[in-house]
């Protein structure tokens, strides 16, 4: 009997593109890291699965890694493989789900069920609106391998709590991607579902202006007529803000169109979240979660706070201030060079002198010098060049012991904000000083500890 079902990945995060062509499977390559080398970041092409129309699924690996093409950013497309664990003559196995290990149970493709439930609530985030929820869903079979769209629709007023004007009325749909399942076959006999993200496009209502603005008056948003399809009778459309201006809900200021006026022009773009769920007969079910997301706009550049960082943070915190996982000095070696392969990363990507002055010049400008026109810029990345080679760094925290202390900021709810400390003029989400997460730091506090204490005495 099958015991057990889950899906792999757990999470994943789709990229919206106007492509029609996802984007190929691609990993970092090796890079330059020695004392004297470039610390640039390489990416290589992996190996790729193809969906077609009809749900025949091949496999490629492409010879380079393209993001964009003549259509604009290719999407993010991630499938979703099921796993499971189960017994057969006593004896337990576990792994990928095919059509043989269902047939050895008497089930076939047509008894596998996919449910996928998407939504976007970021209007209904701020008015609570039952009205401005766009919400989708699709039920797909397993023998079934079509295309299905995620369809986004408001609720029509049918129970007396839902009886608020439909942000996406009647009549009206707001695409928020697509799912597949692929055929299996001898060479990919894995069960998947593909699921393809929106186009990244905003939609108004009916009634928005699509003319350009009068000298004088505020920017127009002007939008193709085929994207005005949102309801202006909505709460959302013409919602107040400055009403609300107290209520956490709606701060960081400026995440809406019209935020000089303080007054919703009713767009809203076609990100989603949601999830993926599979079911089997008898009960058995697993589920996974899907994020929909704008495009990378530095995909060859990893950020040194990732989304992995924060889960990682709440469930191995404690590990670093444990004696026996630093005793592993290759390992511990590689996760600090990791994180500062990062952090050259994010210098490559960012302008720290703009972002200086942004934040209320926390850092004094050097001065100018022939050639170069971003002096903050240059100097951070020449400095983090040489931290990639772990050798440098090492003798630098030997030198200084209290320089981690001094000069990268902690994470603590009391900090009082933007100085010079690193990460240097970057926001977090709270739109507070960013930090490394409370690990990140403890562990480079504990491996900078571990080098002084292997340090011969006056030296």
């Amino acid at each position: 009997m099958i015991d057990r079902l889950w899906l792999q990945p757990p999470l994943a995060i789709a990229r919206l593109g106007p492509s029609p062509v996802p984007c190929d499977n691609y990993r970092w390559g090796p890079s330059d890291l020695s004392a004297r080398g470039s610390g640039k970041t390489t990416v290589e092409p992996a190996p790729t699965l193809d969906l077609a129309p009809d749900g025949t699924l091949t496999e490629r690996t492409p010879d380079r890694a393209v993001f964009k093409d003549e259509h604009g950013w290719r999407p993010v497309c991630p499938y979703f493989e099921l796993h499971g664990s189960w017994t057969v003559d006593g004896t337990g196995r576990t792994g990928p789900l095919t059509e043989a290990v269902l047939a050895q149970f008497g089930l076939g493709l047509a008894d596998l069920r996919w449910q996928v439930a998407v939504a976007n609530h970021k209007a209904h985030h701020y008015t609570q609106s039952p009205g401005d929820r766009i919400e989708a869903r699709a039920e797909v079979r397993g023998d079934d391998h079509t295309r299905h769209p995620l369809d986004g629709t408001s609720p029509q007023g049918a129970a007396p709590q839902d009886a608020s004007p439909p942000l996406v009325g009647p009549g009206r749909r707001l695409p928020l991607g697509a799912v597949q399942v692929p055929a299996p076959n001898d060479r990919l006999p894995e069960l998947r579902l593909r699921f393809t993200p929106a186009v990244g496009a905003v939609y108004g209502p009916t009634d928005l202006p699509n003319e350009p603005a009068a000298p004088g008056e505020p920017e127009a948003y002007l939008l193709p007529p085929e994207r005005l399809i949102l309801n202006p009778d909505a709460v959302w459309c013409g919602f107040p803000l400055a009403e609300t201006s107290t209520d956490p809900r709606t701060m960081p200021p400026g995440l809406f169109a019209n935020a000089e006026n303080q007054v919703s022009l009713g767009l809203i773009d076609d990100v989603c979240d949601g999830t993926v769920t599979v079911t089997l007969p008898g009960g058995l079910s697993a589920t996974a979660r899907i994020v929909a997301s704008p495009p990378d706009f530095a995909p060859d550049r990893r950020p040194f706070v990732s989304l992995a960082d924060g889960l990682v943070d709440r469930v191995r915190r404690a590990e670093v201030q444990d004696p026996a996982y630093l005793a592993d000095e290759r390992q511990t070696a590689l996760e600090i060079r990791d994180l500062f392969e990062r952090i050259l990363e994010t210098m490559g990507n960012i302008n720290v002198d703009v972002q200086n002055e942004r934040v209320g010049f926390p850092l004094p400008v050097p001065e100018e010098l022939t050639g170069v026109v971003l002096g903050l810029t240059e100097n951070g990345r020449r400095r983090h060049r040489r931290f990639v080679a772990l050798e440098v760094l090492e003798d630098l925290l030997r030198e200084q012991p209290e320089l981690i202390g001094r000069v990268v900021r902690e994470p603590v709810p009391d900090d009082p904000g933007f100085d010079a400390r690193m990460p240097v003029a970057m926001r977090g989400a709270d739109a507070a000083a960013l930090h490394l997460t409370r690990r990140q730091y403890d562990l480079l506090v504990a491996w900078a500890r571990s080098l002084r204490a292997d340090t011969e005495v006056g030296s």
